[in-house]
């Protein structure tokens, strides 16, 4: 959070990255059981919010106009969501987002937006709510909001509320790519549904611990993401994607993060990330390239 100008607060949202993803059966009422090795990139969006009567949100930055069809962004039912909450719906504040991460890619975006506001509106509202009652008051706004409530490396399990904080996750540089492809997180899961019969899998007994980055990738590279295959029958440049990274020595992983469409690809050094950028945005300048770090455990 960033010191308050004229009584406006400041937030970041960073990108989330899958590492590994595993979904099982929808549950009866619809919602898919899941597990998933989460991190935080430092890539994102950002949030603004100062005092005013009304809550209202104003969209800015170059992904803006992706949303300006979106009548109910998560951001505004987060704040809705905080003031019920609190049992104050008097409360209002004018929020501008920062609209940095393209919109349907499999970065959780809208959950860190929303994520971002229930910090940035429990700071400006004065409410005092922890950490884990803004996770649990996240969600009921979106399933991968209470993970992007903590921003730290967490295994996420049930339908995104269980959340286990990581005691030790060593940072990591990466490289995101995003081939400029929205793809429908609905779609994705539907298709997965009419697959092959997947293998269930149950709860783990203690959350991943690595100290280093090498546990790290060994923890991650055990695990995969079961909607890579069912995102890339929908949208194949995402196999264009990964072969790319793959074909590069200097990757240690690639894998599809979230729904898709972007990927990921995991290496050393953080020169050797912005080489491997640098050289696929040269070779295509219509895909989003990032060299990131994945934060570590606080």
């Amino acid at each position: 959070m960033s010191a308050p100008q004229a009584g406006r607060l400041t937030v970041f949202a960073p990108a989330k990255i899958n590492l590994t993803l595993r979904v099982a059966r929808p549950r009866a009422d619809g919602y898919h059981p899941l597990q998933s090795l989460v991190v935080f990139a430092d890539w994102g969006d950002t949030l603004h919010a100062s005092p005013a009567d009304d809550l209202t949100l104003q969209l800015d930055g170059p992904f803006a106009p992706a949303l300006a069809d979106d009548t109910h962004n998560l951001v505004l039912k987060a704040g809705w969501a905080l003031r019920a909450a609190a049992d104050r719906p008097q409360l209002g504040a004018r929020l501008v987002l920062e609209k940095h991460l393209p919109v349907a890619s499999g970065m959780g975006g809208g959950s860190a937006d929303a994520a971002a506001a229930l910090r940035v509106l429990n700071d400006l509202w004065e409410l005092g709510f922890s950490t884990r009652a803004l996770a649990e008051i996240g969600s009921v706004v979106g399933a991968d909001v209470p993970a992007c409530v903590w921003s730290r490396p967490v295994l996420m399990e049930g339908i995104g509320e269980d959340i286990r904080v990581l005691p030790a996750w060593p940072e990591l540089n990466a490289v995101i790519v995003n081939p400029g492809k929205p793809v429908s997180t609905a779609d994705v899961f539907r298709a997965l549904d009419q697959g092959k019969e997947r293998k269930a899998f149950g709860a783990l007994t203690r959350a991943p611990v690595a100290g280093d980055p090498a546990a790290a990738l060994a923890l991650a590279a055990a695990g995969h993401n079961d909607l890579e295959a069912p995102a890339m029958a929908l949208e194949p440049v995402i196999g264009d994607v990964l072969a790319e990274l793959n074909a590069i020595d200097a990757v240690r992983l690639a894998r599809m993060s979230g729904s898709g469409a972007s990927c990921f690809a995991l290496v050393d050094e953080a020169a050797m990330a912005s080489q491997v950028a640098r050289a696929l945005s040269e070779s295509h300048p219509h895909w989003i390239v990032r060299a990131v770090r994945l934060a570590r455990a606080a």
